[in-house]
């Protein structure tokens, strides 16, 4: 039986969802290519901040709130704040463990259980690919499906059951960030508007 949730720990679950998670195999770039030298600078870049607005629609269900996501190293803090007063959610991860926080509740999940997850919160839980596809990269694992690729930056990843499109970059110092993407996979359809990058640790 899954539980019941306030609004925003919905939406935080169904970003646990995006977080932790076709037919042919998707071609490899070239050698020394230009996207392959820019996304290993991408996969290098384990120190970076974003805030901007994520719209998830589940179904019938749809939630919005706005989004910071910060990631240093393995340690990831997620915070989302609703519209209507709805309470704010964080989430905190080392890489093993994951805490979900909303005012005086909190939950912890081992990330290498992912079933017990899937069981208490409904929502169907892979590895982690969310700080990768944010970036404009593929996660390491498993291949990606489809890889589609123009001006040397990625239009659209369809990896782990998910199908993602990005609409557009920004340039941030040396590198090309995804500022508008939406996921979908089956009835669920996230959509998120990223108005700040910080690449690097700042002075």
């Amino acid at each position: 039986m899954n539980l019941q949730y306030a609004p925003a720990l919905r939406l935080a679950l169904v970003c646990i969802g995006l977080w932790l998670t076709g037919c042919a195999t998707a071609p490899a770039p070239l050698p020394d290519s230009p996207w392959l030298q820019r996304s290993q600078r991408l996969g290098a870049l384990d120190d970076w901040s974003a805030t901007g607005k994520i719209a998830l629609r589940n179904g019938e269900q749809s939630e919005s709130a706005s989004l910071s996501w910060e990631q240093r190293q393995s340690d990831t803090t997620v915070q989302l704040s609703g519209p209507l007063g709805l309470q704010a959610t964080e989430l905190r991860s080392d890489g093993r463990t994951l805490a979900v926080s909303q005012g005086e509740s909190l939950r912890l999940f081992d990330l290498s259980t992912p079933d017990v997850m899937a069981q208490e919160t409904g929502w169907d839980l892979p590895l982690a690919a969310l700080p990768h596809w944010l970036k404009g990269i593929p996660a390491p694992t498993p291949p990606p499906d489809v890889l589609d690729i123009a001006d040397d930056l990625l239009q659209t990843l369809q990896q782990s059951g998910w199908r993602i499109r990005y609409e557009r970059y920004q340039q941030v110092g040396v590198y090309f960030l995804p500022t508008r993407l939406t996921l979908e996979r089956g009835a669920t359809r996230a959509k998120v508007i990223i108005q700040h990058w910080r690449a690097g640790r700042e002075p």
